[in-house]
């Protein structure tokens, strides 16, 4: 997941933080990337800090409260709860680390199970 994919799902979705610029690491054809200037480093503390936040958002409610109304939920009947939205980046996380795994099998020869 990109910086700004982390960022996103838990801040602007449960408490309708605003983000700017949600979509601003999406080429012309909707593929993610990492912004040009940053280092792997940078990258890697980006990461972190929204890993904290998104953990702090995640103990400040219980797994059925519901998202605020606005940011990315304009109505209550929209709004899901708190353990959808969790379970929709658990999603993301296996999807991608499913990608590595198809990057890194051929590299090593190792398989997981």
């Amino acid at each position: 997941m990109s910086p700004n994919s982390v960022r996103e799902a838990p801040g602007r979705g449960f408490p309708a933080e605003p983000v700017e610029g949600p979509w601003a690491d999406q080429d012309a054809d909707g593929r993610r990337h990492v912004p040009g200037g940053l280092t792997a480093g940078q990258v890697v503390e980006r990461f972190r800090a929204q890993r904290a936040r998104s953990r702090g958002i995640a103990a400040s409610a219980g797994p059925a409260d519901r998202a605020a109304v606005g940011g990315r939920f304009a109505t209550e009947e929209e709004a899901p709860a708190l353990s959808r939205i969790l379970f929709h980046v658990l999603q993301e996380y296996a999807r991608h680390a499913g990608h590595l795994d198809i990057a890194r099998e051929p590299a090593d020869g190792t398989a997981g199970e």
